[in-house]
């Protein structure tokens, strides 16, 4: 009697069973990867973010009566989503008050020789991001 040259149904069952626990093994950590990777875009979209604004703010500081005022000139805007605080600090770099929100241009001046910038931005509702920075006065 002559054998056919192939598999049996058995055979194939059990193949199909196997390849299936392979797959399901490899999608469960797929999924977390892209949850992990749309975590990381949010980082860094509120990390870009937060850069962008520091230097809005660093350019407004090159203007002396802007840093002694803690302001911005009326043409900068500060996207929603994003906090910026200051804090004046002494020439050591201790502070000397705690942390406000920038000032309109039209507040007094003071004569501290550094500030502390702290912008916290959250771009899309994603994580939030903090950059923290010390700013010399200017020399006029």
């Amino acid at each position: 009697m002559k054998r056919s040259m192939g598999f049996s149904l058995i055979e194939v069952l059990i193949a199909t069973i196997i390849l299936g626990v392979l797959i399901g093994s490899l999608v469960g950590p797929l999924g977390g990867l892209f949850r992990m990777t749309k975590r990381n875009q949010e980082m860094l979209d509120s990390t870009t973010l937060a850069q962008q604004v520091v230097e809005k703010v660093m350019r407004d500081w090159r203007d002396p009566d802007n840093f002694a005022r803690s302001c911005l000139n009326a043409a900068t805007d500060i996207p929603d989503g994003v906090a910026v605080e200051v804090q004046d600090l002494n020439a050591s770099g201790d502070p000397v008050s705690g942390y406000y929100p920038l000032r309109d241009c039209t507040s007094a001046a003071d004569s501290v020789p550094l500030k502390r910038l702290k912008v916290t931005a959250n771009a899309n509702g994603g994580a939030p991001a903090e950059i923290v920075m010390d700013v010399a006065r200017p020399q006029p």
